[in-house]
């Protein structure tokens, strides 16, 4: 049974006609699930979107045909449709392209007929957005490590190292922070009043991508501008105002030298931090400290960005004191200490999503083998990657040339070797088998937590460091200790990322779980279109950040919604960025 998708609008007709045709469609569900997973695979020379499901070949069109009247001339297609852009070729501090307030409303349509990968969903979220094309857009790649914005240079002179006798921020960014003195990179969507950056404070919004791996994936900054990385930072600029932040996270983007950081808490701050330090202080120089980055953010993301998501909130919060307004995470897997690496076991040894996913054995298997000294097992003699094949198995992860399928090959290829064809297959071909058999056993005994000091196979010297790395990067206790509204959504039916992953939402009133139905692609399909609507609600599009600077009452400027907002001081934090400086607005290119 298919889920209602809420789509407000000032037309009422309009969106219980849009309603209908969702539900009447039978392929929704499977339209979601390729755009969450084949998001960035849409065709890159802006041909108009078909109306035939590409798993099952059948066409729609007569679904979209018996539209509301009103809804066809918004699949029209455009004679300059919109054109797609490779993001690599775009340097650290170089803008990415200027959407215009006067012609937003065209491009964000065209964007939409060119990306989605069915016509009905590009109708809906055109209708879904029609009143709500706010604020021109324009969209920089931004690179910054720690040292950089805070520890050196302009960042010191101006005092910013005061940063660092906040605890919280030196763990992230301090010197014993892996990762503090590389630039990490990200895209940054700054919403513009006319040819200006919108006046006044406003909050952030930060969206944490999905897992990258292989050639294809490699983070927002330098994917297509087609994938789906890319395109909520924009709507979320465009209706909100707000200033959004996609970063790369560890080992992605720009940087490719660190380690991977995947599903490490730390990694997620310490590569977003700088981002959001850097985005803050150009804002508030470039105009003059008439635009501020506010201290609030809300935070969307799904699966690994699930994770990321959760975790960006809690520590930006006690970092920076940004406080979130609200919280927004899909099927993440925060027990990282107990169901997380249970299930990927058990998971295995029924053969459940593993010709799709094999490779996730060895972005795991690398974190917790010996590559970030900051993880607990850091050379402890218990890494999770067995001796016999760790090289192997991380020069695949490395191959520049490899995609996620290149991946999967060639740990089935390794598979038949050792244990010849047809055979069942075994992750202890890649994984150490002592570390297998001790989770595999407390899986068998029905133990939740294998790393409980209490459970006899938790033995000191074997497992121990291993368990306290799990526990390192295990975020139920945010989450069931959280004092900010924090909405969960996730699938009993995900065999992924299982619902085990979930925590307690009745010991803590500021958590909401929001259940869909489907596997993990097709539920967070779902989860996404309760993101959109958030966007476009009364509650988001109504907020308004305290003021970060103190007014200027010589100046003031008029929002583009109508509101008035005063020129500020600049910032106490505010330093010359040594990385760039721009005009926003002047001598940009519009795509």
């Amino acid at each position: 049974m298919l889920a209602v998708v809420v789509l407000p609008s000032k037309n009422n007709d309009i969106t219980k006609d849009v309603i209908s045709a969702v539900q009447k469609s039978r392929s929704l569900q499977t339209m979601l699930k390729n755009w969450v997973q084949l998001g960035d695979t849409v065709a890159s020379d802006g041909s108009e979107s078909s109306a035939t499901d590409i798993n099952t070949g059948i066409d729609h069109t007569d679904t979209i045909t018996h539209l509301h009247p009103s809804l066809l001339p918004l699949h029209s297609h455009f004679q300059s449709p919109f054109a797609t852009r490779n993001l690599e070729t775009v340097p650290c501090g170089g803008i990415v392209v200027t959407y215009p307030q006067e012609t937003i409303a065209e491009t964000f349509d065209a964007y939409a007929d060119v990306t989605m990968p069915d016509a009905l969903t590009a109708i809906i979220l055109k209708t879904l957005f029609a009143n709500n094309k706010t604020y021109g857009v324009q969209i920089m790649k931004v690179c910054a490590s720690c040292d950089s914005v805070v520890a050196a240079g302009a960042g010191a002179a101006a005092g910013a190292q005061d940063l660092y006798d906040n605890p919280s921020f030196d763990h992230y960014c301090g010197e014993n922070a892996y990762g503090h003195n590389l630039e990490h990179s990200g895209l940054v969507y700054l919403p513009l009043v006319g040819n200006d950056v919108r006046p006044g404070t406003m909050p952030g919004y930060v969206y944490s991508r999905p897992t990258k791996v292989g050639k294809l994936d490699q983070g927002p900054s330098v994917d297509l501008d087609t994938s789906l990385d890319y395109v909520f930072g924009l709507m979320a600029t465009m209706a909100m105002g707000t200033i959004s932040f996609a970063p790369d996270f560890m080992g992605h983007g720009v940087e490719t030298t660190a380690e991977k950081g995947y599903l490490l808490r730390d990694t997620y701050l310490t590569s977003s931090l700088p981002l959001w330090l850097w985005v803050s202080n150009f804002v508030s120089e470039s105009t003059d400290s008439r635009s501020a980055l506010g201290d609030t953010a809300f935070y969307v993301g799904a699966s690994e960005g699930g994770y990321a998501t959760v975790a960006l909130a809690e520590g930006f919060r006690t970092a920076l004191g940004v406080e979130p307004v609200y919280t927004f995470a899909s099927a993440g897997p925060y027990r990282m200490g107990t169901a997380t690496l249970m299930d990927t076991i058990i998971n295995t040894d029924a053969g459940v999503d593993f010709d799709r996913h094999a490779y996730i054995a060895i972005l795991l298997g690398s974190v917790y083998s010996s590559s970030n000294p900051n993880a607990a097992n850091y050379g402890q003699g218990q890494d999770l990657l067995n001796d016999e094949n760790r090289e192997l198995a991380l020069s695949w992860l490395n191959n520049p040339d490899f995609s996620k399928e290149d991946i999967n090959a060639e740990i089935f290829a390794l598979h038949e070797r050792i244990n010849g064809v047809d055979t069942v297959y075994r992750i202890e071909d890649l994984w150490n088998p002592i570390i297998v058999n001790f989770l595999r056993d407390a899986s068998a005994a029905g133990v939740e937590d294998p790393c409980n000091p209490d459970y006899e196979g938790y033995i000191v010297g074997e497992n121990d460091k291993f368990c306290e790395a799990l526990k390192q990067n295990d975020l139920i206790d945010v989450l069931e200790k959280a004092n900010y509204d924090i909405e969960l959504c996730h699938s009993p039916g995900d065999t992924l990322v299982t619902y085990s992953n979930m925590p307690d939402v009745s010991v803590n009133a500021f958590l909401t779980a929001n259940i869909k139905a489907g596997g993990h692609e097709e539920s967070i399909g779902f989860c996404f279109f309760d993101v959109f609507g958030d966007i476009v609600s009364e509650k988001f599009l109504s907020f308004v950040p305290e003021p970060k600077h103190k007014s200027d009452p010589d100046s003031g400027s008029n929002d583009a919604r109508g509101g008035t907002s005063n020129s500020a001081h600049i910032s106490s934090l505010s330093f010359t960025s040594t990385v760039f400086v721009i005009a926003v607005g002047l001598g940009s290119s519009f795509v």
